[in-house]
């Protein structure tokens, strides 16, 4: 419909993407034009530190960068990222994308090298392509001279070696390698699984895995595939691929979070997956860390999977739609790109579904572990085999699965539409990125053709005086942990204050419930699961319940349970608001803390610079610090004591008198006693309530520790951070005049020459600055009349 426009438009990204590589390359045949990154070196323990953006690394990453954007628009492909942790579910939930199973699911890390998952149509057998794999046959020669001096039982005490490590072990014995085809999911499995496992080894003995010969992204595996859901679906306007990246420090693999970072600047759009029950866990932190940064470039969107294990008393859908918006995610993501799922579910359904239609029936559940799992999510614990003759109630069963499974909404919102204008959103995201290259080079070159006309004399000392300022930097960086350490002193102080209120007013209500034998009226006004006139679940001051029935003893358990979750879960919502609050005001004052002490010196260098005629641009970083779950069912195991007690009774003789008394009726003539056993089952309250007590004392104080130590790590690391990457500002502009002081000590003719090229490199910058944003304003115009259809 719009095919014209898009070739035009793309015909002016890749003008302007070439444009920016020629100036790029022009600016590194300039002597003195680039900065020197040397100096940077001090501080290269700090993660956050990274090549100045116009050293001669920096320009090749901005180039590598663009190269692939270049790349994407030629092949009019949308990259979409998929990012998250293990235990999030992510390999599942690009199967349930997919509709079949192409990546494994073991309950380890299997991201060990980023994979491509391309929309390929006919491709109904997935096939994986891994052409560079010189690197891994490399490595597997380095492998096998290793091994051959280890003790296969001494290896055994560092690594598990199960039955695929093992085969992987004899490959390398015998110098097997990696095949550069794979037809067939098992195969791929294999495959990958293999990669993952060289990982694991090559970390036990000391080899380095050739992560770098893989962060071009035509170079990683390829996996080609049919996707399920876009069968049938008009063929859209571009190439839609998935990148399946490795999780942040996955594997226990410090460097892939710099390849994740690598990865999500490639792509077109940045999926999330995080895990439903550990939305708040640092693991899960780290991914946000991860694609917060990705947001400023290209479009960002969140399945929050394992929505299916939620229960009455969770976060519903509205309600964890606005935590990842608006808390977790800082703003950088609209709630309608927020998407509550069950990625198990959609895959079960969507891959019973689609062979229902394709074959009219489920495969072998002997054959297919996935149709056992199926039959348990939509059918139920107790299927039988001969369920599944019956396809009208399977078709309906998964109809239902696949409703509850809420994957529809993102298959729509975003699935089919990358498919329909994959080349809009390669578009989109390459005048994203050029823009904010063209803005990042006016910048620079704009400062460094200033620093050509300042005197000498202003030069050194404008370096003087951030040298000054580094060194009180330094200074001010001690003092400021010494008043943030004490800051975070007393929010500890506070949250173990806060906790120690919780624990007595928990454990007054739960007194107070079993005293009354029913929960407080305050408890039940603020839960939907009681209410005020509730019966009581046994008499006030009872002692215990002894009934002669063990289903009966069940019950009455359950209903005492259910009173006590009810309490603690109460609490637990309460707790976790003001928790919230407390750590949301711990991190607002070590901000104010942060700008305060630092505002002068950056107010300091911008004003000094300025007198000099700079224009420099220069701000702080943000700082960030960054689980409450009561589960009290052990309180409630073996709670119910059976119990075989004697029982006085009387009975009718034996023999002629009984047999008479029986005749006349007799009451009283004729009778014997005997004793008797009976069962009963007794439930101790005051056992159970004593037990409930060390259950919430316990929880509390391992919940305290944890947030101790979380926020002792959050603030140290954060402040880390935060005065590395103000220190690399600093620096950065320290090395720019020195640069330009250099240059101002060549000889006019040469000096004349240095400003002539870099003041061409600014025109042509301007020119690509300001071509680049009516390319990104012509972009939305189309996303926005293509959305209005």
């Amino acid at each position: 419909m719009h095919t014209q426009t898009i070739f035009e438009l793309s015909q002016e990204a890749e003008r302007l993407l070439q444009l920016a590589l020629q100036n790029l390359n022009a600016l590194k045949t300039v002597p003195l034009a680039t900065q020197n990154d040397q100096i940077l070196n001090n501080l290269h323990a700090v993660a956050s530190v990274v090549p100045l953006q116009f050293s001669a690394r920096g320009i090749n990453a901005q180039q590598a960068m663009l190269q692939n954007e270049l790349r994407k628009i030629t092949q009019q492909e949308m990259v979409l990222a998929i990012v998250g942790t293990m235990k999030a579910g992510k390999s599942t939930t690009i199967n349930a994308i997919i509709g079949t199973e192409v990546l494994p699911n073991r309950n380890r890390p299997m991201t060990a090298l980023p994979t491509l998952i391309r929309h390929t149509p006919g491709q109904r057998e997935p096939v994986l392509h891994f052409p560079h794999v010189v690197p891994i046959e490399a490595l597997m020669g380095e492998l096998q001279q290793k091994l051959k001096g280890i003790n296969r039982e001494a290896l055994t005490q560092q690594l598990e070696i199960d039955r695929d490590m093992d085969e992987l072990l004899t490959r390398i014995a015998s110098g097997g390698t990696f095949e550069k085809h794979y037809l067939g999911a098992q195969p791929i499995f294999h495959c990958l699984k293999s990669l993952n496992d060289l990982v694991r080894l090559s970390t036990v003995l000391e080899v380095s895995f050739p992560f770098k010969a893989y962060a071009a992204i035509e170079h990683v595996p390829v996996i080609e595939v049919e996707f399920i859901h876009l069968v049938g679906m008009q063929k859209g306007y571009g190439q839609l691929t998935l990148l399946d990246t490795p999780g942040p420090n996955e594997a226990g693999q410090p460097h892939l979070q710099k390849m994740l970072q690598e990865q999500l600047s490639q792509a077109s759009a940045v999926l999330a997956v995080m895990d439903y029950t550990q939305l708040k866990s640092i693991s899960d932190e780290e991914v946000r860390r991860a694609i917060l940064g990705a947001g400023k470039s290209v479009p960002l969107y969140a399945l929050v999977n394992k929505f299916d294990q939620k229960d009455r008393n969770s976060d519903d859908e509205a309600q964890v739609k606005a935590l990842i918006s608006g808390t977790l995610m800082k703003g950088t993501i609209e709630t309608d790109r927020v998407f509550p799922v069950s990625s198990m579910w959609g895959y079960l359904a969507n891959r019973a579904r689609f062979e229902l239609a394709e074959h009219g029936k489920l495969p072998d559940p002997q054959d297919q572990r996935w149709v056992q799992d199926f039959a348990e999510a939509a059918l139920g614990r107790r299927w039988r085999s001969s369920d599944l003759a019956d396809i009208d109630n399977l078709r309906h069963a998964a109809d239902l699965l696949w409703e509850d499974s809420m994957f529809a909404s993102p298959v729509d919102a975003i699935l089919h539409a990358a498919h329909a204008n994959a080349s809009m959103y390669a578009l989109r995201a390459a005048a994203q990125k050029l823009l904010n290259y063209a803005q990042g080079a006016e910048e620079y070159l704009s400062f460094r053709c200033q620093g050509l006309q300042v005197a000498n004399e202003k030069l050194q000392s404008n370096i003087r005086l951030l040298e000054d300022d580094l060194s009180l930097l330094q200074t001010s960086q001690q003092d400021i942990s010494r008043i943030i350490r004490t800051d975070v002193e007393r929010a500890v102080t506070g949250i173990a204050e806060f906790i120690s209120r919780y624990e007595k007013r928990i454990k007054a209500d739960i007194d107070d419930y079993f005293q009354q034998g029913k929960v407080h009226e305050d408890v039940a006004r603020h839960s939907f699961r009681l209410s005020t006139a509730r019966s009581r679940d046994f008499e006030a001051g009872c002692e215990s319940i002894t009934v002669e029935d063990e289903q009966a003893a069940g019950l009455m358990l359950n209903k005492i349970r259910a009173s006590s979750e009810n309490i603690l879960l109460v609490a637990q919502e309460a707790m976790t608001e003001e928790l919230a609050l407390l750590l949301n005001q711990l991190e607002t004052s070590l901000m104010d803390t942060l700008r305060q002490t630092l505002k002068p010196i950056e107010k300091r260098v911008t004003e000094g610079l300025a007198l000099s005629g700079f224009r420099a641009h220069i701000s702080l970083p943000a700082f960030q610090t960054s689980q409450l779950n009561f589960n009290a069912q052990h309180a409630f195991n073996d709670v119910i004591d059976h119990q075989e007690v004697p029982v006085s009774q009387i009975r009718r003789q034996s023999g002629m008198r009984g047999t008479l008394a029986r005749w006349l009726n007799s009451d009283d003539w004729g009778w014997e006693g005997y004793t008797a056993t009976q069962s009963r089952y007794v439930i101790a309250l005051p056992d159970l309530q004593s037990r409930l007590h060390r259950h919430v004392a316990s929880f509390l104080l391992q919940l305290n520790k944890a947030i101790v130590a979380q926020v002792d790590i959050s603030v140290m690391a954060g402040m880390a951070t935060f005065f590395a990457d103000f220190a690399q500002a600093l620096e950065a502009i320290k090395t720019n005049l020195q640069q330009s002081l250099v240059a101002r000590l060549q000889n006019e003719e040469a000096l004349q020459t240095l400003q002539s090229q870099l003041q061409q490199c600014v025109r042509t910058t301007r020119y690509i600055h300001e071509d680049t944003r009516l390319l990104r304003d012509d972009i939305q115009t189309l996303f926005a009349a293509e959305q209005h259809q």
